[in-house]
C-alpha cells in the first residue's frame, strides 16, 4: 500500500506560506526530517518488518529571492506474523478440503502501517486545520488504492506516546469490493506534534472471515481479529520517537 504523500505534502495554503515568508528572507532554513521509526524490539516482538524507507525535499520557488523548503521522511511497515498466519490457516482449510491451493497469499493480506513525518522552514508547524486536511486526504488514498469501500468512522481512541504526550487516533472500518467474504477491514490514523516536527501515521488490518464457495468446498479460508490487530498497532505507534 503506497500513499500519494506527495499531493498530501502540497496542500499547504497561500496564506500559511506567505506567513512563512515574513520569518526571514532568501533560502527559508528547513531542519532536515528524521524518519519516524518505532521500536526495534517492539517491532521483532510483534512480528513486525520495516520494509521501505523514502525521503524527499520539495522546493518551491516564491519570488527570485524567496523559496520554500519542505522535508519528508516515508517509512513502511508491514506485519510478517499475520501473513504467515493467514497462509497457515488457508493450507489447513485446503489440506482438510483436499483441494489445490497455492500457499502463497496477495501482500494486501495483512496488516500494514506507514509513519511519514514532515519539517517546514523555520520548524514551523502545521495549521490544526491543515493537519486535519491532510488525515482526511490519507483515508482516501487508503479507500483508491486498496479497493475499500463503504469506509465510516466508527470511534476515536486516545494513545500515550514515547515522549508522555497524548495523541488522537480516528479509527474506521471499510469492505473490500467482493462479494464473496466477510472479510472487512478497519483502519486508523493520527497526527501529532514534535520538535520542529509533523507527524502523521495511519494502518489497516483485514478482520473477520473470510469465506470460500468451490463446489462442494463451503468454508472459512482464514479469520483475522481485528480487533486484536488494531490494539497491537496502537501499541507500536506509541513507541515512535
Amino acid at each position: 500500500m503506497k500513499l500519494n504523500l506527495k499531493r498530501a505534502t502540497l496542500i499547504i495554503s497561500l496564506s500559511f506560506i506567505v506567513s512563512l515568508i515574513i520569518i526571514g528572507s532568501g533560502c527559508l532554513e528547513t531542519p532536515e526530517a528524521t524518519p519516524a521509526t518505532i521500536d526495534e524490539n517492539a517491532l521483532t516482538a510483534y512480528g513486525w518488518s520495516q520494509v521501505g524507507i523514502e525521503e524527499k525535499s520539495f522546493e518551491q520557488e516564491l519570488t527570485d529571492s524567496k523559496s520554500l523548503t519542505i522535508s519528508s521522511v516515508t517509512v513502511e511497515y508491514y506485519n510478517d506474523r499475520l501473513m504467515n498466519d493467514i497462509n497457515e490457516q488457508a493450507l489447513s482449510f485446503a489440506e482438510e478440503n483436499n483441494i489445490p491451493f497455492e500457499t502463497g497469499m496477495p501482500a494486501s493480506m495483512t496488516a500494514h502501517m506507514v509513519t511519514y513525518r514532515l519539517t517546514l522552514p523555520s520548524g514551523a508547524k502545521l495549521p490544526t486545520d491543515l493537519m486535519s486536511d491532510i488525515t482526511e486526504r490519507m483515508v482516501n488514498d487508503m479507500k483508491e488504492g486498496n479497493g475499500i469501500e463503504d469506509i465510516e468512522d466508527t470511534k476515536t481512541r486516545t494513545i500515550i506516546l514515547n515522549d508522555g504526550t497524548e495523541a488522537s487516533v480516528r479509527i474506521f472500518t471499510g469492505s473490500g469490493n467482493s462479494t464473496d467474504t466477510d472479510l472487512r477491514m478497519i483502519g486508523f490514523v493520527t497526527a501529532f506534534e514534535g520538535e520542529n516536527t509533523n507527524t502523521f501515521v495511519m494502518g489497516f488490518t483485514p478482520d473477520g472471515e473470510h469465506r470460500i464457495e468451490a463446489g462442494i468446498v463451503d468454508g472459512t479460508l482464514f479469520s483475522v481479529d481485528g480487533e486484536s490487530e488494531l490494539d497491537e498497532m496502537l501499541e507500536l505507534v506509541s513507541t515512535i520517537e
